[in-house]
């Protein structure tokens, strides 16, 4: 029964996928979606309330498993440089569905990552907000939202342009612009 769980969610987001290069998320229909993906409307009703339920658990699912693999590199200490390309490098496993996603306004992807980048930087053992302070000499709220808007920037483009670059080419870009290394 789980297998045929998973498969019903991946069939969903394949056509999520699809269908969101062709129009925007608010004009995708449920049918559409149960129709991509070869599922009757039932089954979508058994595993989401609606497309924005979908959405969201979509989101949620990467978020996920997102925190989940730079969770366990807190305890490791790896440098900025490994856990940002690991991040990057679960991006470019998943390219295909975040690409479709980062065109969605629903998501608003560059808030998204924004967030997830903040969340992270705020569980990291090494964190030091006064060290992005003293960087970019400005008040510690603004240094931030420099510090992420670099972050944000970069991936969001790299992401519109098709992800051409390897997470390691990525991830020296976004060091260089930091001027963190």
């Amino acid at each position: 029964m789980a297998k045929r769980h998973t498969e019903t969610k991946t069939y969903l987001k394949d056509a999520l996928a699809c269908l969101l290069l062709e129009k925007r998320f608010e004009d995708i229909t449920v049918s559409d979606l149960t129709q991509t993906a070869g599922i009757n409307r039932g089954t979508f009703y058994l595993h989401f309330t609606d497309k924005y339920d979908m959405m969201e658990q979509f989101k949620c699912d990467i978020l996920d498993d997102m925190f989940a693999l730079l969770k366990c590199n807190f305890n490791d200490e790896l440098q900025t440089r490994q856990v940002l390309e690991q991040g990057l490098d679960y991006l470019k496993q998943h390219f295909d569905f975040i690409y479709a996603v980062s065109k969605s306004s629903y998501i608003n992807f560059p808030q998204t990552i924004k967030d997830f980048s903040h969340h992270y930087l705020l569980q990291m053992n090494h964190y030091d907000r006064g060290q992005i302070t003293e960087h970019y000499h400005i008040p510690a709220d603004y240094a931030m939202e420099v510090h992420l808007a670099i972050i944000e920037s970069i991936i969001s483009h790299w992401v519109a342009n098709g992800g051409k670059e390897s997470p390691k080419e990525v991830t020296n870009i976004i060091l260089q612009a930091l001027r963190l290394y």
